[in-house]
């Protein structure tokens, strides 16, 4: 891996509860290369979602939802003839 750098995180509970359940499906004993693996996998998206403003994106659909701006669909075939049309 070449030169390393040790750094020390306050992680929140809910966060470290979350890195626990990442753990158990990846089979990962330690907290450490837990850590390692989450950060080796937000580096490696891509720029889209790195810079994409999610915030906005989420204000936009809830103001569409409230709005009643919405469709709603009783089937897959349903969505995907609206999508067609």
């Amino acid at each position: 891996m070449g030169t390393s750098h040790k750094i020390t995180l306050d992680v929140p509970n809910d966060i470290f509860e979350s890195i626990t359940e990442f753990k158990k499906r990846m089979n990962i004993d330690n907290d450490s290369v837990a850590v390692f693996e989450l950060l080796k996998y937000a580096l490696s998206l891509p720029p889209y979602f790195t810079s994409f403003d999610w915030k906005m994106a989420e204000e936009e659909a809830d103001a569409d939802i409230e709005a009643e701006n919405v469709k709603s669909f009783a089937s897959m075939n349903d969505f995907l003839a609206d999508l067609r049309a």
